[in-house]
């Protein structure tokens, strides 16, 4: 299924001894935009607050749709992390990639809107572009693989091959 990361922001990170946290972001890898960690506020019971958990050492939604269950103990989590850096290269936070311009050789059809994930795979699928100004009303979705250039500086840029637009009258959102 495809979720924002909106949406994913929203969600709460069970351990099997108990709630790690809510999920404040994803980082991902820049090449092949696949989430490597859920970012999570883990609160008080975790000194610095915040965590690194693999979409891998998620086992299933819970029954409730607002729940992530893990496979670990917060032990597990509090020793893993202990040797985890966010730093590592070609790691992007996914909410810095919202608001970003998608450009392409016709200028700009809009803004990134949202990062659509594949909440199997753990991989970003799509952004969803706000093209309201070039298209009046419409949203695009770009697959990442249609980036010929990713600008990570401050110019806040993605440039895309494709140029063209198809009507969805479904709910206002078209793939290019």
């Amino acid at each position: 299924m495809l979720r924002g990361v909106s949406d994913l922001r929203r969600l709460t990170i069970a351990a099997t001894d108990g709630n790690l946290g809510s999920v404040v972001d994803l980082c991902f890898d820049d090449r092949s935009w696949t989430v490597r960690y859920l970012v999570v506020d883990a609160g008080s019971w975790f000194p610095d607050r915040w965590v690194l958990i693999p979409p891998r050492s998620v086992r299933s939604w819970a029954a409730d749709p607002s729940i992530l269950r893990g496979a670990l103990t917060k032990t597990q989590v509090a020793i893993s992390a202990e040797g985890q850096s966010a730093g590592k290269a070609h790691l992007q936070v996914a909410t810095t990639a919202i608001g970003y311009t998608i450009q392409t050789e016709d200028g700009t059809i809009g803004h990134v809107q949202d990062l659509l994930v594949d909440d199997k795979a753990w991989a970003i699928r799509y952004l969803l572009v706000d093209a309201t100004k070039k298209w009046g009303g419409k949203r695009v979705l770009v697959a990442p693989e249609w980036l010929t250039h990713v600008s990570w500086d401050e110019s806040k840029t993605f440039f895309c091959i494709a140029t063209a637009v198809c009507d969805s009258p479904r709910n206002g959102t078209t793939r290019l």
